[in-house]
Protein backbone atom coordinates (compact mmCIF):
# COMPACT_ATOMS: atom_id res chain seq x y z
CA UNK A 1 0.00 0.00 0.00
CA UNK A 2 0.96 3.21 -0.94
CA UNK A 3 0.72 6.02 2.00
CA UNK A 4 -0.91 9.18 0.94
CA UNK A 5 1.86 11.75 0.25
CA UNK A 6 -0.19 15.09 0.66
CA UNK A 7 -2.71 13.64 3.06
CA UNK A 8 -3.56 17.09 5.77
CA UNK A 9 -2.57 16.93 8.88
CA UNK A 10 -5.31 16.82 12.22
CA UNK A 11 -6.05 20.62 13.36
CA UNK A 12 -4.54 21.69 16.63
CA UNK A 13 -6.49 24.68 17.92
CA UNK A 14 -3.32 27.24 19.13
CA UNK A 15 -3.66 30.78 20.52
CA UNK A 16 -2.73 33.89 18.36
CA UNK A 17 -3.68 31.86 15.81
CA UNK A 18 -6.60 33.14 12.81
CA UNK A 19 -8.47 30.00 11.85
CA UNK A 20 -11.22 30.01 9.09
CA UNK A 21 -13.47 27.20 7.60
CA UNK A 22 -13.44 26.26 4.64
CA UNK A 23 -16.95 26.28 4.51
CA UNK A 24 -19.02 28.65 6.70
CA UNK A 25 -22.04 27.20 8.66
CA UNK A 26 -21.07 23.92 8.44
CA UNK A 27 -18.88 22.91 11.48
CA UNK A 28 -17.96 24.32 14.62
CA UNK A 29 -13.77 25.19 15.45
CA UNK A 30 -12.70 24.40 19.07
CA UNK A 31 -10.73 27.09 21.03
CA UNK A 32 -8.75 24.69 22.94
CA UNK A 33 -8.03 20.96 22.80
CA UNK A 34 -10.44 20.46 25.60
CA UNK A 35 -13.44 21.08 23.06
CA UNK A 36 -14.43 18.83 20.09
CA UNK A 37 -15.29 20.12 17.16
CA UNK A 38 -19.14 19.58 16.09
CA UNK A 39 -21.72 19.82 12.64
CA UNK A 40 -23.94 22.47 12.50
CA UNK A 41 -27.69 21.07 11.31
CA UNK A 42 -31.29 21.70 11.88
CA UNK A 43 -34.12 19.53 14.01
CA UNK A 44 -37.44 20.14 13.79
CA UNK A 45 -39.26 20.22 17.20
CA UNK A 46 -41.90 18.74 16.19
CA UNK A 47 -41.36 15.71 14.66
CA UNK A 48 -37.75 15.67 15.88
CA UNK A 49 -36.30 15.00 12.68
CA UNK A 50 -32.57 15.92 12.20
CA UNK A 51 -31.03 17.96 9.05
CA UNK A 52 -27.42 18.37 7.77
CA UNK A 53 -26.26 20.77 6.41
CA UNK A 54 -28.35 23.25 8.28
CA UNK A 55 -31.57 24.60 6.39
CA UNK A 56 -32.79 28.14 6.45
CA UNK A 57 -34.54 29.98 9.99
CA UNK A 58 -38.06 30.09 7.92
CA UNK A 59 -37.55 26.89 5.93
CA UNK A 60 -40.64 24.32 6.78
CA UNK A 61 -39.76 20.43 7.34
CA UNK A 62 -39.11 18.38 4.80
CA UNK A 63 -41.95 16.00 6.37
CA UNK A 64 -45.25 16.69 4.44
CA UNK A 65 -47.32 15.67 7.43
CA UNK A 66 -45.47 18.33 9.90
CA UNK A 67 -45.35 21.92 8.35
CA UNK A 68 -43.64 23.77 10.62
CA UNK A 69 -40.31 25.64 10.65
CA UNK A 70 -37.13 24.02 11.73
CA UNK A 71 -34.29 25.76 14.17
CA UNK A 72 -30.31 25.65 13.83
CA UNK A 73 -29.28 22.67 16.16
CA UNK A 74 -25.41 21.17 16.80
CA UNK A 75 -24.81 17.22 15.99
CA UNK A 76 -22.62 14.70 18.03
CA UNK A 77 -19.99 14.23 15.30
CA UNK A 78 -20.26 10.55 16.12
CA UNK A 79 -21.65 7.66 14.47
CA UNK A 80 -20.64 4.69 12.57
CA UNK A 81 -19.42 3.55 8.95
CA UNK A 82 -22.10 1.93 6.70
CA UNK A 83 -19.98 1.52 3.38
CA UNK A 84 -16.30 2.94 2.32
CA UNK A 85 -14.29 3.34 -0.97
CA UNK A 86 -10.85 3.22 -1.49
CA UNK A 87 -9.28 5.11 -4.64
CA UNK A 88 -6.40 5.74 -5.92
CA UNK A 89 -5.29 9.65 -7.11
CA UNK A 90 -2.66 9.45 -9.96
CA UNK A 91 -2.30 13.31 -8.84
CA UNK A 92 -0.48 12.43 -5.37
CA UNK A 93 1.47 9.28 -6.48
CA UNK A 94 -1.02 6.86 -7.16
CA UNK A 95 -1.63 7.44 -3.23
CA UNK A 96 -5.12 5.58 -1.63
CA UNK A 97 -7.77 7.80 -0.64
CA UNK A 98 -11.11 6.49 1.47
CA UNK A 99 -14.44 7.91 0.92
CA UNK A 100 -17.12 6.75 3.02
CA UNK A 101 -21.04 6.74 3.85
CA UNK A 102 -21.51 8.02 7.87
CA UNK A 103 -24.64 7.21 9.71
CA UNK A 104 -24.55 9.97 12.52
CA UNK A 105 -26.17 9.08 15.87
CA UNK A 106 -29.09 11.70 15.36
CA UNK A 107 -29.92 9.35 12.35
CA UNK A 108 -28.73 11.29 9.74
CA UNK A 109 -26.55 9.77 6.21
CA UNK A 110 -23.87 11.95 4.88
CA UNK A 111 -20.86 11.25 2.48
CA UNK A 112 -17.37 12.24 3.78
CA UNK A 113 -13.61 12.02 3.57
CA UNK A 114 -11.98 8.89 5.82
CA UNK A 115 -8.44 9.39 7.39
CA UNK A 116 -6.63 7.41 9.89
CA UNK A 117 -7.58 4.21 8.57
CA UNK A 118 -4.17 3.25 7.31
CA UNK A 119 -2.92 -0.07 9.86
CA UNK A 120 -6.85 -0.89 9.85
CA UNK A 121 -8.05 -2.17 6.49
CA UNK A 122 -9.84 -4.88 8.27
CA UNK A 123 -12.14 -1.98 9.85
CA UNK A 124 -13.40 -0.39 6.92
CA UNK A 125 -16.40 -2.52 7.58
CA UNK A 126 -19.90 -1.36 8.31
CA UNK A 127 -20.41 -0.51 11.92
CA UNK A 128 -17.23 0.33 12.68
CA UNK A 129 -17.38 3.51 14.90
CA UNK A 130 -16.10 7.27 13.81
CA UNK A 131 -15.80 9.98 14.81
CA UNK A 132 -15.44 14.02 13.86
CA UNK A 133 -12.01 15.39 13.31
CA UNK A 134 -10.90 18.80 11.79
CA UNK A 135 -7.82 19.15 9.00
CA UNK A 136 -5.17 21.50 8.67
CA UNK A 137 -5.50 22.47 5.16
CA UNK A 138 -2.88 25.41 5.08
CA UNK A 139 -2.88 29.14 5.14
CA UNK A 140 -4.53 31.34 2.24
CA UNK A 141 -3.39 34.59 1.00
CA UNK A 142 -4.59 36.67 3.85
CA UNK A 143 -2.36 34.31 6.40
CA UNK A 144 -5.39 32.69 7.69
CA UNK A 145 -5.50 29.13 8.47
CA UNK A 146 -8.32 26.70 6.70
CA UNK A 147 -9.84 24.18 8.09
CA UNK A 148 -12.11 21.40 6.77
CA UNK A 149 -13.86 18.48 8.61
CA UNK A 150 -13.34 14.55 7.71
CA UNK A 151 -14.05 11.55 10.09
CA UNK A 152 -11.90 9.12 11.61
CA UNK A 153 -12.06 5.49 12.75
CA UNK A 154 -12.24 4.98 16.89
CA UNK A 155 -9.33 2.04 16.86
CA UNK A 156 -9.34 2.55 21.31
CA UNK A 157 -5.85 -0.03 21.53
CA UNK A 158 -5.61 -1.76 18.79
CA UNK A 159 -1.76 -1.23 16.54
CA UNK A 160 -2.20 -0.59 13.42
CA UNK A 161 -0.71 -3.59 11.20
CA UNK A 162 0.16 -2.18 7.85
CA UNK A 163 1.09 -4.62 4.74
CA UNK A 164 4.95 -5.14 3.55
CA UNK A 165 6.22 -2.45 0.90
CA UNK A 166 7.91 -3.72 -2.11
CA UNK A 167 11.17 -3.03 -0.68
CA UNK A 168 10.31 -4.68 2.25
CA UNK A 169 8.93 -7.72 0.18
CA UNK A 170 12.18 -7.32 -1.62
CA UNK A 171 14.17 -7.50 1.02
CA UNK A 172 12.21 -10.45 2.41
CA UNK A 173 12.96 -12.55 -0.85
CA UNK A 174 16.71 -11.59 -0.56
CA UNK A 175 16.81 -13.12 2.12
CA UNK A 176 14.73 -15.94 1.60
CA UNK A 177 17.28 -16.78 -1.47
CA UNK A 178 19.85 -16.70 1.07
CA UNK A 179 18.65 -18.81 3.53
CA UNK A 180 18.07 -21.58 1.01
CA UNK A 181 21.54 -21.22 -1.10
CA UNK A 182 22.57 -21.77 2.77
CA UNK A 183 20.66 -24.79 3.25
CA UNK A 184 21.97 -26.24 0.22
CA UNK A 185 25.63 -25.85 1.30
CA UNK A 186 24.45 -27.65 4.37
CA UNK A 187 23.45 -30.76 2.19
CA UNK A 188 26.54 -30.67 0.96
CA UNK A 189 28.66 -30.64 4.12
CA UNK A 190 26.45 -33.39 5.40
CA UNK A 191 27.05 -35.91 2.19
CA UNK A 192 30.61 -35.24 2.08
CA UNK A 193 31.40 -35.63 6.10
CA UNK A 194 29.64 -38.09 8.10
CA UNK A 195 26.90 -37.54 10.28
CA UNK A 196 27.41 -35.53 13.68
CA UNK A 197 25.13 -38.10 15.28
CA UNK A 198 27.88 -41.10 14.19
CA UNK A 199 30.83 -39.02 14.88
CA UNK A 200 29.03 -38.17 18.09
CA UNK A 201 28.82 -42.08 19.08
CA UNK A 202 32.13 -43.38 17.82
CA UNK A 203 33.58 -40.51 20.12
CA UNK A 204 31.25 -42.35 22.90
CA UNK A 205 31.94 -45.94 22.17
CA UNK A 206 36.03 -44.86 22.51
CA UNK A 207 35.84 -42.92 25.89
CA UNK A 208 33.42 -46.10 27.03
CA UNK A 209 36.42 -48.32 26.08
CA UNK A 210 39.17 -46.48 27.07
CA UNK A 211 37.43 -46.21 31.16
CA UNK A 212 36.65 -49.96 30.74
CA UNK A 213 40.53 -50.55 30.35
CA UNK A 214 41.35 -47.87 32.94
CA UNK A 215 39.17 -49.44 35.46
CA UNK A 216 40.52 -53.12 34.82
CA UNK A 217 43.94 -51.77 35.16
CA UNK A 218 43.21 -50.14 38.44
CA UNK A 219 41.40 -53.43 39.26
CA UNK A 220 44.24 -55.83 39.08
CA UNK A 221 46.43 -54.76 41.55
CA UNK A 222 43.52 -54.52 44.58
CA UNK A 223 42.55 -57.71 43.73
CA UNK A 224 46.35 -59.45 44.40
CA UNK A 225 46.11 -57.08 47.71
CA UNK A 226 43.09 -58.80 48.81
CA UNK A 227 43.73 -62.32 47.90
CA UNK A 228 47.22 -61.80 49.59
CA UNK A 229 44.88 -60.31 52.78
CA UNK A 230 42.86 -63.80 52.24
CA UNK A 231 45.87 -65.92 52.67
CA UNK A 232 47.09 -64.16 55.78
CA UNK A 233 44.30 -64.27 57.85
CA UNK A 234 43.62 -67.67 56.88
CA UNK A 235 47.42 -68.66 58.01
CA UNK A 236 46.83 -66.72 61.23
CA UNK A 237 43.12 -68.45 61.83
CA UNK A 238 44.66 -71.96 61.74
CA UNK A 239 46.58 -72.44 64.24
CA UNK A 240 43.71 -71.14 66.41
CA UNK A 241 41.16 -73.41 64.88
CA UNK A 242 43.65 -76.45 65.07
CA UNK A 243 43.05 -75.66 69.10
CA UNK A 244 39.30 -75.57 68.93
CA UNK A 245 38.96 -78.84 67.11
CA UNK A 246 41.40 -79.91 70.02
CA UNK A 247 39.21 -78.89 72.62
CA UNK A 248 35.94 -80.22 70.91
CA UNK A 249 37.90 -83.84 70.59
CA UNK A 250 38.13 -83.61 74.17
CA UNK A 251 34.97 -82.67 75.39
CA UNK A 252 33.90 -85.19 73.37
CA UNK A 253 35.77 -88.16 74.67
CA UNK A 254 34.72 -87.15 78.28
CA UNK A 255 31.46 -87.04 77.91
CA UNK A 256 31.44 -90.31 76.41
CA UNK A 257 33.43 -91.86 79.48
CA UNK A 258 31.07 -90.47 82.22
CA UNK A 259 28.09 -91.84 79.79
CA UNK A 260 30.26 -95.61 80.45
CA UNK A 261 30.77 -95.26 84.24
CA UNK A 262 27.29 -93.70 84.23
CA UNK A 263 25.95 -96.97 82.75
CA UNK A 264 28.21 -98.92 84.55
CA UNK A 265 26.97 -97.50 87.39
CA UNK A 266 23.38 -98.19 86.52
CA UNK A 267 23.98 -102.32 85.72
CA UNK A 268 26.20 -102.67 89.60
CA UNK A 269 22.97 -101.10 90.75
CA UNK A 270 20.31 -103.86 88.85
CA UNK A 271 22.83 -106.67 89.89
CA UNK A 272 22.55 -105.52 93.50
CA UNK A 273 18.95 -105.86 93.39
CA UNK A 274 18.72 -108.67 92.23
CA UNK A 275 21.00 -110.21 94.56
CA UNK A 276 18.79 -108.89 97.32
CA UNK A 277 15.70 -110.23 96.30
CA UNK A 278 17.16 -113.63 96.14
CA UNK A 279 18.47 -113.54 99.32
CA UNK A 280 15.46 -112.62 100.75
CA UNK A 281 13.73 -115.52 98.69
CA UNK A 282 15.63 -117.97 100.06
CA UNK A 283 15.62 -116.57 103.91
CA UNK A 284 11.49 -116.65 103.47
CA UNK A 285 11.80 -120.36 102.33
CA UNK A 286 14.19 -121.46 105.08
CA UNK A 287 11.96 -120.26 107.70
CA UNK A 288 8.66 -121.61 106.23
CA UNK A 289 10.75 -125.61 106.34
CA UNK A 290 11.32 -124.28 110.10
CA UNK A 291 7.93 -123.57 110.90
CA UNK A 292 6.73 -126.93 108.93
CA UNK A 293 9.35 -129.12 111.39
CA UNK A 294 8.18 -127.23 114.85
CA UNK A 295 4.79 -127.58 114.71
CA UNK A 296 3.28 -131.11 116.13
CA UNK A 297 0.94 -132.83 114.16
CA UNK A 298 -3.10 -133.13 114.84
CA UNK A 299 -4.30 -135.95 114.92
Amino acid sequence: MISPQNEPSIFVPEKNKVVVPFMRDVFTIPRNVRHRPKLIGSVCRECEEYFFPKTGSKTTCDNPVCPRSTSEVLLSGKGKLLSATITHSSVDGNAEHVSAVILLDEGIKINSHLIGWEGYRDLLIPGSPVELVLQDLGENEWRETQVGYAFRLITGRRKPVFPPTEEEMQAAEASRGRNEEHAKKQKVRRKKSPPKAAAQKTRTQARGKASTAKKMTTAAPRKTTAAKSKTASAKAKAPANKKTSAAKAANTTNRSAAARKAAAGKAAGARATTKTAVKTSTSKTSQKKTASKTTPKRR
